[in-house]
């Protein structure tokens, strides 16, 4: 659910995006140097947003010290704090709705994720 959320988020602000792009560039008039420049460092941003979406998915779902080194790395920056928080503590929420739900029987992978969730919650809240 939070992974077809922050997917739609994304692919909304993609979508956004190009559509003032688009508006702002006279819909296929020549343009300056300076905003061909300007578009290609938002281009580069983007795909830069998106790998990092990327990695932290990666990272929210193989529990590992080196996976919580991603988190830590983009949950501690403020531009993104918010964003890896809410991630992080939407995804415990379905874990720990599931444990709950399979009592003693849930396996030691779900509880591992869960760990590692609360671990990089607690990691980038006292960073």
């Amino acid at each position: 659910m939070a992974r077809l959320f922050l997917f739609t988020l994304f692919a909304a602000s993609l979508l956004i995006t190009g559509i003032l792009s688009g508006c702002a560039n006279g819909h296929g008039q020549a343009q300056d140097p300076s905003q061909t420049q300007s578009q290609s460092s938002h281009q580069a941003e983007q795909q830069e947003l998106g790998a990092m979406v990327q990695a932290l998915q990666q990272a929210i779902a193989t529990p590992s010290p080196e996976q919580l080194e991603v988190i830590a790395r983009y949950g501690t920056d403020s531009r993104y704090y918010v964003m890896v928080r809410g991630w992080l503590v939407q995804e415990l929420s379905g874990i720990e709705s599931q444990l709950a739900a399979q009592g003693d029987g849930a396996p030691e992978t779900m509880r591992a994720k869960a760990e590692h969730l609360r671990a990089a919650i607690r990691r980038i809240d006292l960073e």
